[in-house]
């Protein structure tokens, strides 16, 4: 197996796995805000605020807190990479 063939198989690894995680902090995000908080006692329903101010950004794994790491991330990635060797491919045929 390719080094290229690997790096390419961690990165849809760890895309995958930033997927999983943004859609399961989405999932609490819309929970908190469906739940009936106003039958809470106040302790509890004070909990929940906390909850929901801190879903409001989602989690996410970041390559370099630059971008995150989510199969659209990936795709792209594909698209571009695959769009630089198309180019390579046409200008080594030229010569």
């Amino acid at each position: 197996m390719s080094a290229t063939t690997c790096v390419l198989m961690h990165t849809c690894l760890y895309c995958a796995v930033g997927e999983l995680l943004v859609t399961q902090s989405e999932k609490i995000h819309r929970a908190t805000y469906e739940y009936v908080w106003y039958t809470l006692e106040p302790k509890a329903a004070r909990n929940l605020t906390l909850i929901m101010l801190r879903t409001k950004k989602p989690v996410n794994i970041t390559a370099g807190k630059t971008f995150p790491m989510t199969m659209s991330t990936f795709c792209n990635l594909l698209k571009t990479s695959m769009g630089y060797v198309s180019v390579l491919l046409a200008n080594a045929n030229r010569d």
